[in-house]
C-alpha cells in the first residue's frame, strides 16, 4: 500500500490556495486526489517530469489540471512531490498554480533542495503529516 505524507512547506502551500477569495483554487484537493487514485507506486515513480534523482529517492514535478477555472494541465497546478526508490512512499513537498492571483512560473533557486532538507528534517522527526489519498485532502491536512 502506497503511503502519502507531506511536510510542512506543502501543507502552508495548500492552506494559502485554499483561502484565496472566491474559492479561486477551490478545486486543487480533489485534483490531487484525482491524480494517485487507482495508481501503482511504479506509475507514481515514472513521469516525464522528474527533476531530481538520486539514488534513494526521485523528485517529480506533476502538471494538474483547474476543472473551476478550466485551465488545462499546462496552466494549472504544478505539484512537486518526492517518491522514495525502496518504499512505496510519496512525500507531497509543495504545490502552486501556472495562473491566478497566486501564480508562480517555476521554483526559485535552491527551493527544491530546501524541499527536500525539509522533508529528511521533518521525516526524522515525525514531523511529517499521512494522509489517505482517496479521501478529501483539505480535511487531512488542516488542523
Amino acid at each position: 500500500m502506497i503511503r502519502f505524507v507531506s511536510i510542512s512547506a506543502f501543507r502552508q502551500a495548500f492552506d494559502a490556495l485554499l483561502k484565496v477569495k472566491r474559492g479561486v483554487y477551490a478545486n486543487v484537493p480533489a485534483e490531487i486526489c484525482k491524480a494517485f487514485q487507482n495508481v501503482t507506486i511504479e506509475e507514481i515513480r515514472v513521469n516525464r517530469d522528474m527533476i531530481l534523482m538520486d539514488n534513494d529517492s526521485i523528485v517529480i514535478k506533476l502538471r494538474l489540471p483547474d476543472k473551476k477555472q478550466r485551465l488545462s494541465k499546462a496552466d494549472g497546478y504544478r505539484l512537486i512531490y518526492m517518491v522514495l526508490k525502496n518504499m512505496p512512499v510519496v512525500a507531497l513537498l509543495t504545490i502552486y498554480p501556472k495562473r491566478g492571483p497566486m501564480q508562480k512560473l517555476d521554483l526559485e533557486d535552491g527551493e527544491l533542495s530546501e524541499l527536500v532538507k525539509a522533508f529528511a528534517l521533518e521525516s526524522s522527526s515525525h514531523q511529517v503529516v499521512i494522509h489517505d489519498i482517496n479521501d478529501h485532502l483539505k480535511e487531512l491536512i488542516l488542523p
